[in-house]
């Protein structure tokens, strides 16, 4: 019997090779824009899913309260971890990072010189909540001696070659530590990025805890009956206990009064699987995934699928008068209904079959391409497949159920008389079906079109927004104050042809900023902020502007000035700002002492920060002051030919750079890392954008085909009665242009919302211009006519004797 069906079937598809062709193209685009979309959003899934336990381990967040904005960061005061270990039941054990940003860290292996910017301090129980496997060494004893590190195999190899390491002598930053390990490379699929693990035990840092001042990532350990809630609820009362004092020492203010004004530390647990795609705090160790593009995708490869099911619906329901005929012959000569169902369901699952294996030639051919675009290293082995192939299986029997049930369950369950009359071929049933299912392929296809000219958009907006400050051509030289003779180097650089101007500072716009607290003179309310220090020509070269009073100068004893920003000057509510006086403290020789700084200047809001933050009050301070020091010198350049710019400013490191790697980057490519996550998720939706209305098209492709063959007989008679090809035309394109504009009322304002919510995530955005999903829908409009035009064209073009011979 299943020969018998197989058999028929097999005739069926190749006696229709059109239709035929045009489902298996459709299902096999669809099918592998699923299989990629299914490998992205499991890689995405599968971060930090590899550590032992990693269901009992989470991070410490902190939701900084301040009283006209909130921060949060995945960094907290490094004393705490202790704490909470020894004061919350349902804490095991707590282990801390420290670093990981991306400064530039110097290793001197003998007279080897190398640059590392991922480069972690981590306490010594490290490996006890996250077991890496040392290929030298002893995992027990690694991070417990003092002054000592952990390379990655990596590293290690690069270092020191096949030899082993363990032993060896190094400089890290100048200090001298030993290698005492040497582990596994970390698994892309972290949060964590490092491949130097030094230890904490004998730093200067690790010697006196602090409450207030967040520098630690602090990760937890949880017994196994522990909820995380329980340990959330436990931790304001330590705060209290703990940094209460710390506080009160730091801004002269009661800790409940400080409270009261509205400053509060609300500290969460973050699992650490989730951390990947939940978390885009500040000072996190490498730029995380967004779990509303895994909702996108995913909805996306959905609809997609949906979208190739439907058009096999809508053949299906098109020819579904000849099949019907079939249907009723066969009921005539006793076949059952459930004989019936098994043979169109057949036919779909061998229509499923072909393209799923089509697809997956397409997906190991595509997935190079697809890489690229994603900035992925996805791989389709072996092991991988056989994983893959339980989910192939499930979502070739969604289609092909489907995809199939209309002419099996439908079609089968009328009766043979009624399909001999020609009832079916009469009925509006099938054609609202069929129209019900295009306004549904070219609706998603509007939303889709519509949402990627809005994350287009809204990249276009960042790129070209004005930030405050010059971000083209300039070129950023780090370690800068590393050098011996610092001043005389920009002094040096100033000379090269293409540099028009060169200043230092401590961050660069889109780093992560230290934060300072201030009271105003006369008042005892304290205001928490950003800040950084910048030497006498940083601002200039930077171009950003001072509004009033004066920038640093070099004529001037700028060592207790400062200069702020306007959010900070309406957050301290100053009439008058220039020449006030705010105090702040800082640690000067290992004592706090409270500090008296003159505000000379007030610098017009620039985005010091990623555009998805609102700009925050920011102190700017000199680089002569108690906090200051300079880490990246500013060079603002003429563009004309930086390459040669570049060479030339390396060629004058090498003579002052003490043997250390000249590193350096580009200000705007470093501001376009910021917004990695959209720019790779707009790529990979326009594709999919494209490929979604590609596959409806193909349907309606099919869809007008056979709507003009069913009309030739009418186009004849029209022809002869005296239509002109334009008439026909536009009489065969009518019903279709009326479905897309259907599918464009119904498309746009779910879009809108949509897009609406999306751009929420940002605190700058680009406007929400009705204009682009009118355009969405005329591009849909104009791909779908153009489609359809070609049929109807071709239609009413034919040779009306030979479409009436049979009259």
């Amino acid at each position: 019997m299943f020969k018998n069906y197989l058999k028929i079937a097999y005739r069926n598809l190749v006696k229709n090779r059109i239709y035929t062709a045009i489902n298996i193209f459709g299902l096999t685009l669809g099918l592998t824009c699923c299989i990629l979309i299914f490998l992205q959003v499991k890689d995405e899934l599968g971060y930090d899913r590899f550590w032992k336990d990693h269901q009992q381990i989470y991070r410490v967040a902190l939701e900084r309260v301040y009283p006209d904005h909130i921060n949060l960061y995945a960094i907290i005061p490094d004393g705490f971890a202790q704490v909470f270990k020894n004061e919350i039941p349902e804490v095991e054990d707590a282990t801390r990072l420290f670093g990981g940003g991306n400064f530039a860290n110097t290793v001197l292996v003998g007279e080897d010189v190398y640059e590392e910017k991922q480069v972690v301090f981590a306490d010594s129980n490290f490996f006890e909540l996250f077991p890496l496997h040392l290929v030298e060494g002893d995992v027990n004893t690694a991070l417990y001696k003092t002054n000592a590190l952990v390379l990655s195999e990596k590293t290690a190899r690069k270092y020191f070659g096949n030899n082993e390491a363990v032993g060896k002598q190094i400089k890290l930053n100048g200090q001298d530590v030993e290698v005492t390990g040497v582990m596994d490379d970390l698994p892309t699929h972290s949060h964590m990025n490092f491949e130097i693990l030094a230890t904490t035990a004998g730093q200067p840092f690790n010697r006196n805890p602090t409450y207030a001042s967040f520098s630690a990532m602090t990760y937890l350990k949880l017994g196994l009956q522990a909820k995380p809630e329980a340990v959330e609820a436990a931790i304001p009362s330590l705060v209290k206990k703990y940094a209460a004092g710390e506080i009160e020492r730091n801004t002269g203010v009661n800790f409940d009064d400080y409270t009261q004004a509205g400053n509060g530390y609300k500290y969460f647990l973050q699992p650490l699987a989730g951390i990947h795609l939940n978390s885009q705090l500040q000072a996190e160790m490498k730029t995380n995934g967004d779990i509303r593009y895994v909702y996108i995708f995913i909805s996306i490869a959905f609809f997609i699928l949906l979208i190739a099911s439907v058009n096999f619906i809508n053949l299906a329901t098109a020819r579904s008068a000849e099949r019907a005929r079939e249907v009723g012959v066969r009921k005539a000569m006793g076949s059952d209904r459930g004989q019936l169902i098994a043979q169109f369901l057949l036919e779909a699952i061998v229509l499923v079959v072909i393209s799923l294996a089509l697809s997956s030639v397409l997906v190991g051919l595509s997935l190079p391409y697809f890489n690229e675009m994603a900035q992925k290293n996805l791989t389709l082995s072996l092991d991988k497949a056989i994983e893959l192939l339980p989910w192939l299986l499930g979502m070739g029997v969604f289609v092909a159920l489907v995809a199939g049930y209309y002419p099996a369950f439908q079609i089968s369950s009328m009766r043979s008389v009624e399909i001999m009359k020609g009832k079916l071929n009469s009925s509006r049933k099938g054609q609202m079906l069929r129209n019900g299912l295009v306004v549904f392929q070219f609706t998603i296809s509007i939303m889709l079109i519509a949402g990627t000219l809005i994350i287009d958009r809204q990249i276009d907006f960042i790129h070209s927004k004005n930030l405050g400050f010059q971000r083209e051509n300039v070129l950023v030289v780090e370690r800068f104050g590393q050098l011996e003779n610092p001043n005389t180097f920009r002094e040096e650089v100033l000379k090269l042809p293409g540099v028009l101007n060169a200043g230092a500072g401590s961050q660069m716009p889109g780093n992560s900023f230290f934060g300072v607290q201030f009271t105003a003179e006369g008042n005892s309310e304290v205001m928490t902020g950003k800040g950084f220090s910048a030497d006498d020509f940083f601002l200039e070269a930077l171009k950003i502007k001072i509004t009033e009073g004066r920038s640093f100068g070099e004529e001037f004893n700028d060592s207790t000035s400062v200069i702020l920003n306007q959010a900070a000057v309406h957050a301290f509510g100053l009439e008058d700002p220039v020449g006030s006086k705010i105090y702040s403290s800082a640690d000067i020789n290992g004592e706090r002492v409270n500090i008296a700084y003159t505000v000379i200047g007030l610098a017009e809001d620039f985005h010091f920060e990623s555009l998805h933050l609102p700009i925050t009050p920011l102190a700017i301070f000199s680089t002569e002051s108690p906090v200051g020091f300079q880490a990246f010198l500013a060079l603002n350049i003429s563009g004309e030919d930086a390459q040669a710019t570049v060479a030339a400013v390396e060629i004058l490191w090498d003579k002052f750079g003490q043997n250390q790697p000249f590193t350096f980057s580009f200000l705007e490519n470093d501001l376009n890392r910021l917004y990695k996550s959209e720019q790779v998720s707009g790529k990979i939706l326009t594709s999919f954008s494209i490929l979604a209305i590609v596959i409806a098209c193909i349907g309606l492709f099919g869809l007008a085909a056979y709507t003009a063959y069913q009309k030739t007989k009418e186009i004849g008679v029209r022809k002869v009665l005296g239509a002109s090809t334009s008439n026909l035309v536009w009489m065969l394109t009518t019903n279709f242009s009326l479905l897309v504009m259907l599918a464009f009322l119904i498309g746009a304002p779910i879009s809108y919302w949509a897009m609406g919510r999306w751009l929420q995530s940002f605190a700058y955005q680009t406007e929400l211009n009705p204009f682009l999903f009118l355009l969405a829908g005329v591009i849909t409009m104009v791909i779908a006519l153009l489609t359809v035009s070609y049929q109807a064209f071709s239609a009413a073009r034919a040779n009306p004797v030979k479409s009436l011979k049979s009259e």
